[in-house]
This record gives structure tokens, sequence and C-alpha cells, in this order.
């Protein structure tokens, strides 16, 4: 029996693996993707060494279509003393040959106030590293930098690294964006009067 065994396959066996040898080499068909649209691609190219594309939504409000874009390490336009902040850009679909993009700015350029006890600091806050779309027509987006600190305890030696959010309206009029900043607490001394 065990002389059998060593010898290999029997006679059914070699005429299983026979069988699926002539499947494969006869040119049954092979699998193919069918969501990835090669043909008809649209491309679009963001400023050099901002991550741009980390994040991506598509977006329509009204008869108004957009490709709207993260890149997480970009520096804003409008304030050049933040370092990489990250940014978010909209992108038209349509009527757009030269597939240009524009910034969108997120709250105040120079900053807004967050609290009572609360400094902040957006250097490398990453913004545009998440982008969602609410479902639906006219859905509002939302976008998050994971990295945005709290400063205002610095000379403890402590930073609050909470991160923080934009809500955007379906129309991506920037103006209307609301800052939202879910972990931030609006003093130590209150934190400390709950958990005690």
């Amino acid at each position: 029996m065990a002389v059998a065994a060593r010898r290999g396959p029997g006679p059914r066996g070699a005429a299983v693996w026979e069988a699926v040898m002539l499947l494969l080499c006869s040119g049954a068909p092979t699998g193919r993707p069918y969501n990835v649209d090669t043909e008809s691609a649209l491309l679009y190219a963001g400023p050099r060494d901002t991550l741009f594309g980390y994040s991506v939504v598509l977006h329509s409000h009204g008869a108004k279509r957009w490709l709207v874009v993260g890149a997480p390490t970009a520096n804003w336009l409008s304030n050049t003393s933040v370092v990489k902040p990250g940014a978010i850009y909209r992108c038209k679909i349509g009527k757009n040959p030269a597939r240009t993009c524009e910034q969108l700015q997120l709250g105040s350029p120079f900053g807004d106030p967050c609290g009572k006890t609360c400094l902040e600091e957006r250097d490398n806050q990453w913004l545009g590293v998440t982008l969602s779309r609410q479902p639906g027509e006219n859905g509002s987006i939302v976008t998050c930098g994971h990295r945005w600190k709290n400063i205002f305890y610095i000379r403890t030696e402590s930073k609050l690294p909470t991160g923080v959010c934009y809500g955007m309206p379906s129309d991506l009029r920037t103006e209307l964006s609301k800052r939202i900043a879910p972990c931030y607490q609006g003093s130590i001394g209150a934190y400390r009067a709950r958990t005690e």
C-alpha cells in the first residue's frame, strides 16, 4: 500500500487533473474588471507634494457636478504662514477642458476662536485626509484633519491633538462651512468636576 501511495495519483486523479488543465488552456473566458472605465477616464492633477487625491468624493448640487478632492499636505493660498495645513479642492466635471481645480478655504484663513481654553495649531493638521458625503440629493460634505491640536496648555507642555472637521453645504459655499470639534472640552476644570 505504501508503494502505491508513492507512485502518485491513480488513473482517476490523473484524468481529473488533465480535464482541469484542458479547460484552463482551451481559452475559457477569463475575468475582466467591469467597474473601472479606462477608456474615458478623467484625470485631474493638483499641486505637487500635497497628496492630492488622498481622498475623493463625487458630488452634485442641482445640475452641477464636481469631484471633491482632499490634499492633506497642501498649503493654503490665502495664508502662507500656516505650514501644510491641508486643503480641499473642487474640480468641475463637464465644461472644464483644462481639468482645473479650485482650492476651497474652510474657516477663516487667520484662525477661528475655538473656546475659552483653546488655542489652535493648524500646522500639519492634514485637513482633507477624510471626505464624506451625505447620501441623497444635495447632500452636504464633511472633511476632517485628524492632526489639529489645541495648544492652550502648552505652558504645561501639553498639546491636545483632538482633530477638527468642517461641514460644507451642498452648494460648496465655504463661507457657510461650520467647524466641528467633537472632542474639545470647554475647560479641564469642568472635565475634572464631571469625572470625580
